[in-house]
């Protein structure tokens, strides 16, 4: 009996392993990173394990994004879908006051959050919040839509008083 459940397991075990090995990735590494950005990074001299690894831990980031966004999806009702060059669908809260007229109402948490005088919040994307640490109240902004940040941070808040750009993604309103 003991020697059965053993065989079982092992059966299962080596099973999904094998699953696991042949499953196709949902991206190709020259997906996540085009040839010209990985001469850029120095990608370009990785080994073809490495780039396996690396493309999978991506691959497995990306996963976990799209679920906290499809769990965060059924909870909002204000969300649009962007499909990226890769195919993969990101969906997001959607700010209708794009454009410029707008101003800083509250730095919050040096640069981690900023509210604007429409009510609405922002979270800053962590590579940029040394841009927006130091942001002021009253501080002229204007907001655009990007397509270059950070995955979810889908718009560009442009400190236009000094110059200072930082990538966003949409809270709601206050």
């Amino acid at each position: 009996m003991k020697k059965s459940i053993m065989v079982t397991f092992a059966v299962i075990a080596i099973g999904t392993i094998c699953f696991a090995q042949t499953r196709k990735p949902l991206v190709t590494f020259d997906q996540l990173f085009p040839k010209a950005k990985q001469h850029q990074m120095g990608l370009h001299k990785l080994t073809p394990q490495e780039k396996e690894a690396l493309r999978s831990h991506v691959e497995g980031l990306l996963l976990i994004f799209a679920k906290q966004n499809d769990r965060s999806k059924s909870k909002k009702t204000n969300t649009s879908k962007k499909k990226t060059k890769s195919g993969i669908v990101i969906a997001g809260k959607v700010y209708a006051g794009v454009g410029g007229g707008h101003w800083i109402q509250k730095n919050i948490d040096s640069g981690t959050f900023i509210t604007l005088e429409d009510g609405s919040l922002w979270k800053i994307d962590p590579l940029d919040k040394i841009d927006a640490m130091l942001w002021l109240p009253i501080s002229n902004i204007t907001v655009t839509e990007s397509t270059t940040g950070s995955p979810g941070y889908d718009y560009l808040l442009i400190n236009t008083d000094d110059g200072e750009k930082a990538h966003a993604k949409y809270m709601g309103q206050k």
